[in-house]
């Protein structure tokens, strides 16, 4: 096999980037928003599923449809724990176990089973093990135990995952991209960084060395990473992000951001970002104004440098700006993209891996991990 960079996007259960991030936990879904006896459907890595929360309050994911008639399961009734569907009541636990037929004389239940997966939840997400055999270990962070208060996000993004994933260990970027931002406020656009990582038991590290100051982020094989972020009133957050794909040309990002701030001061910067949020509502979408620029009918300058999405927007350029058809293979790529060539191998190496019935390099996440914050090193 000649393994080509394309195939980074192609996530179906059927490609060898899909098999490998299906040997990972991801997230499928934010917690407060599953509110019990309310089915929803999840579609996921180029798959659906139907996601529901029983009377005991325990997330539980199966497969989309009845196997009776074929019916889409989220439209059905939760019924304690199980999911009934809508259509004659055929009931399915947790596990994907066909638990009851009302409308059968002699029911032949037992005898039925759709897909049912491991679920756990974490910081606020639920996550859901969509691989074959038994999940691996949880991973967890002692970062998220601290003095402060978790926020979380989740967006939908129109650009294939491994284009953002790529974007995210992008430290040179920022220099560029992201001007008119927080991040010329607090200086870190000032120099551009010295580049250095290098492959660990969990993914890589990297370091942006600017002057004194060092920014260290950490990436999580396959797809989620912990760097920290300047945007809470000049001060950090750790920023804690998965980037899961819906399909091979979108994907959508939840983040979770820990920021240390407590009592008062906490709710002081709620009520502020509460604000920003109710600003946003009012505002054209964020994904419409990338479309206007990529059309050409505005330049990335014309954006109001203070709306609350300027980073998701330029972010949004620059990665759907790129296209779809392009081939990885092509690109002419220097010292500064150092990370973004070894992630390219780490991803190629595991996927090859896979395509010669080979085991993948067992991936160990500590819990102690932390950034630098971007203090003098």
């Amino acid at each position: 096999m000649r393994q080509r960079y394309e195939d980074l996007t192609s996530v179906g259960p059927d490609s060898l980037a899909g098999q490998m991030l299906r040997k990972f936990w991801q997230p499928v879904y934010l917690s407060e928003k599953l509110v019990v006896g309310r089915p929803v459907p999840v579609h996921i890595l180029g798959e659906s599923f139907t996601l529901f929360r029983g009377k005991s309050g325990k997330a539980q994911l199966i497969g989309p449809r009845c196997p009776h008639r074929g019916l889409a399961l989220h439209t059905g009734r939760v019924i304690g724990d199980n999911l009934q569907c809508f259509y004659h009541g055929w009931a399915f636990d947790g596990a994907g176990q066909c638990v009851d037929q009302p409308c059968e004389p002699q029911s032949f239940a037992r005898k039925i089973k759709i897909p049912g997966y491991p679920v756990r939840e974490y910081i606020g997400m639920i996550f859901a093990y969509l691989g074959e055999g038994a999940a691996p270990e949880f991973p967890t962070l002692d970062v998220f135990d601290g003095k402060g208060y978790i926020e979380l996000r989740e967006e939908h993004r129109p650009w294939p995952c491994f284009t953002q994933i790529e974007n995210s260990v992008d430290e040179t970027h920022f220099n560029f991209t992201h001007r008119r931002t927080k991040f010329d406020d607090i200086g870190i656009n000032n120099t551009i960084p010295e580049i250095t990582c290098e492959e660990t038991d969990y993914g890589l590290i990297r370091y942006g060395k600017r002057g004194n100051a060092v920014r260290t982020g950490h990436f999580f094989m396959p797809n989620w990473s912990l760097s920290s972020v300047y945007e809470h009133d000049k001060g950090f957050a750790e920023h804690l992000v998965w980037r899961v794909p819906v399909d091979d040309k979108t994907h959508r990002s939840f983040m979770a951001d820990f920021i240390y701030k407590t009592g008062a001061e906490a709710e002081v910067y709620k009520e502020k970002r509460r604000k920003a949020k109710e600003r946003l509502k009012g505002l054209e979408p964020a994904m419409e104004v990338v479309a206007k620029v990529l059309r050409g009918e505005m330049h990335p300058d014309d954006v109001p440098a203070d709306r609350p999405d300027i980073v998701t927007i330029q972010d949004g350029i620059s990665c759907m700006g790129q296209g779809e058809e392009r081939d990885r293979e092509e690109d002419i790529l220097g010292a500064s993209d150092r990370v973004v060539s070894m992630m390219r191998r780490l991803w190629t190496r595991e996927m090859r891996a896979l395509d010669e019935g080979k085991p993948m390099k067992p991936w160990r996440v500590p819990k102690e991990l932390t950034t630098t914050k971007g203090v003098e090193a």
